[in-house]
């Protein structure tokens, strides 16, 4: 405790500014001080931690490794203490709180409409901003530019990242109710020699087909990429193409454009939807009533769908 009493505790609020922004001018903004004030309180900064913290780049302020390793640590300090000065408990009917979602075209179609029903209803003052889906998702999330994402968490996750679990789902293929493979057994042959249509949303050349197809030697015809898992079964409606996507939203737009659903030749594992936050985020009060309202919601509409496995 001596040592607290030696630290002015603002000084690690601008630290998180600071290592946020990566800029003394960003930094100043966010915090509504002049760039000199700020400009002087990293000079304390510097002075208290005994590091220069960051380091000049032509892309902004470059953090130290001691910088980095107090990131993490340093948000959830502020969290619980903010947390310490909120009330006791959170109560929906009176919260104005504003959150921010990342998300797909297709769990903002498929899976969001029933949150946003439960949630204004419960918390009427309550603002939603959703941002599109960016493979940075993770970096927005330590950030503080995104509150919650929603992901299939195909690749590494680091540790201040908490995820939950929301369903399994699995890849279909889907067709125009009078392609010309509809009435016919989908076989590897058949799928490869087909026209395709991969829905891409960061420009990637291969899906994951692509890549099991590959290990067996195999190549398919894609002929249409598209960033948008929504508007594609229409494409697929109005084509001779096929297109394989989640069997949630293959079975949520099957019957409203006439399509066909069949699984495609060759094994493909399962993936698992999860919602996810970061650390800094994990004891808050309000994040967490949102995290167990959404759990509750998809899950008891999804599954009662079978929409998720």
């Amino acid at each position: 405790m001596s040592k607290l009493n030696q630290v002015d505790l603002n000084l690690l609020v601008a630290l998180q500014a600071l290592l946020r922004t990566r800029s003394v001018t960003k930094a100043a903004i966010q915090l509504n001080v002049t760039q000199s004030a700020m400009s002087r309180t990293l000079q304390r900064l510097r002075h208290q931690f005994g590091d220069p913290l960051f380091v000049r780049s032509r892309g902004g302020l470059l953090p130290t490794e001691r910088a980095q390793s107090l990131a993490t640590s340093l948000d959830c300090l502020l969290q619980d203490a903010e947390s310490l000065l909120s009330p006791a408990e959170f109560e929906p009917s009176k919260a104005s709180t504003q959150f921010t979602f990342v998300m797909s075209d297709f769990f903002s179609q498929v899976f969001m409409p029933s949150v946003y029903q439960e949630l204004f209803q419960q918390a009427p003052n309550m603002k939603i901003r959703c941002l599109n889906y960016q493979p940075n998702m993770m970096e927005m999330l330590a950030l503080g530019e995104a509150d919650l994402g929603f992901s299939s968490l195909s690749g590494t996750v680091s540790s201040d990242i908490y995820a939950q679990k929301l369903g399994q789902d699995r890849l279909v293929t889907i067709m125009r109710k009078d392609h010309p493979l509809a009435q016919q057994e989908l076989t590897l042959e058949r799928y490869c020699q087909a026209s395709h249509a991969l829905i891409t949303m960061g420009g990637d050349h291969l899906g994951t087909i692509d890549i099991a197809l590959a290990k067996l030697g195999h190549k398919r015809n894609v002929v249409l990429r598209m960033p948008h898992f929504t508007a594609a079964p229409h494409a697929i409606a109005k084509t001779d193409l096929l297109l394989t996507l989640p069997g949630c939203l293959a079975r949520h737009m099957a019957n409203e454009l006439d399509l066909v659903i069949v699984p495609p030749p060759l094994e493909i594992p399962t993936f698992t939807y999860h919602l996810v936050w970061h650390a800094r985020q994990h004891n808050n009060i309000a994040h967490r009533w949102l995290r167990q309202e959404l759990q509750q919601v998809i899950t008891k509409s999804c599954l009662e769908g079978n929409c998720l496995e």
